[in-house]
């Protein structure tokens, strides 16, 4: 088991710790209690989980403005903000608009650009959470004291909700600020990066080099590193998707290849998604003897992560496999399905390369065979045959 999966189920362990102490030990006696029971305006459960709602809503706001304002002072331009699936994203022209997308982190994600590759300066982005999430303490604690009052209306339900929306922050918080990388983006992980001026400068080039992708800009040269670590790789992921985008796949397996031989630096995560990447690659590439004989011979939670058909190179790999080595027309329409979902989840910086290696993966299985029906999916999808 990796460093990176020991951590992610320690802290899971935390949270999971602190919500059944504060439930039971806590909450619980407060809603047994005939005599504070009968105070509440409705049933204890649906107060209860209203408040959590509340403090979801509540933390995940307090969150997100916080890397917004942390960028503002860092010296950096908003791309885009994303809050609980509803995202803000500004267009190639500048402007800002309003509409619904996924994100990598546990309540939104804040993508941004410096100003300056030099000058502008990450750690307000990881710091300003916390002083907001302060003021919510803050507010918590004082709805928690009014509660102790007999005299205030209300008061035990002041006292429920406080608590609640308190414990939900709480356990968001120690996700995001735990010091290591997790299955979603965390700010706990950038607080020994961003102590040494190198790295701040790569993980600035990082985002400008994303950003210029996203808009469909040359991106121009950038370091690729053979000892991969879950921070390198995004800069190594900026020259293989441009490397996709030119189709010089020589050079995107090259890449790849060093995040494969990093297995014991980064995550299940992202070494797995290299895998399918290769695989998915070869399949498209190499002659079907070949690539059907590499896919035997894939461990067991490699297939696993291919057919969870999490990521864009999982759908691709299974795709293929499913149409070329399987021959399972359920299958492949099944990978399908999750085709368009993976192509926006990959971020505008991979959308252009994972859209057109998805749709050239289509037409491989549609050319071998032309009885499978995939008129559902429109005229990507077909070949000459069918239209």
């Amino acid at each position: 088991m990796k460093k990176n999966d020991v951590m992610g189920y320690i802290v899971y362990a935390i949270m999971l710790g602190a919500a059944v102490g504060v439930g039971f030990g806590v909450i619980r006696p407060l809603l047994t209690d005939n005599s504070i029971s009968s105070q509440l305006p409705m049933e204890g459960f649906l107060l209860i989980l209203l408040s959590v709602l509340v403090g979801l809503v509540l933390t995940a706001v307090v969150l997100e403005l916080g890397h917004l304002l942390g960028a503002k002072i860092g010296g950096y331009k908003v791309a885009s903000w994303t809050c609980l699936g509803i995202a803000f994203k500004r267009d190639k022209e500048g402007k800002m608009k309003v509409g619904f997308g996924g994100f990598d982190g546990l309540t939104g994600e804040t993508k941004v650009v410096p100003n300056d590759v030099e000058k502008s300066n990450p750690r307000p982005f990881i710091f300003m959470p916390l002083v907001l999430f302060l003021l919510e303490v803050i507010l918590c604690v004082v709805l928690i004291v009014l509660g102790n009052n007999s005299a205030v209306q209300g008061a035990v339900t002041l006292k429920i909700v406080g608590i609640t929306v308190l414990t939900v922050g709480c356990l968001i918080f120690i996700y995001d600020i735990f010091p290591a990388a997790l299955d979603s983006k965390n700010d706990g992980a950038y607080f020994v990066i961003f102590n040494s001026k190198t790295n701040v400068i790569a993980y600035n080039q990082i985002l400008m080099a994303e950003d210029k992708m996203a808009r469909g800009e040359d991106v121009g040269e950038t370091k690729v590193y053979e000892s991969v670590t879950d921070f390198t790789v995004k800069l190594n992921e900026v020259a293989l998707y441009k490397a996709l985008n030119e189709k010089n796949y020589d050079e995107a397996l090259r890449i790849n290849e060093f995040t494969i031989n990093s297995k014991n630096s980064v995550s299940s995560k992202i070494y797995l998604n290299a895998v399918a990447q290769k695989m998915a690659l070869h399949l498209y590439l190499n002659p079907l003897n070949e690539a059907k004989e590499e896919y035997i011979s894939l461990k067991l939670e490699e297939k696993k992560f291919i057919a969870n058909l999490s990521t864009g190179p999982a759908v691709r790999a299974y795709i293929l496999i499913s149409g070329l080595v399987e021959e399972s027309e359920g299958e492949t329409k099944l990978a399908m399905d999750k085709a368009e979902s993976a192509i926006k989840n990959s971020g505008e910086d991979k959308r252009s390369a994972e859209e057109y290696l998805m749709k050239e993966a289509l037409k491989v299985i549609v050319k071998k065979h032309k009885d499978w029906d995939f008129s559902e999916y429109g005229e990507l999808a077909l070949g000459e045959e069918q239209k």
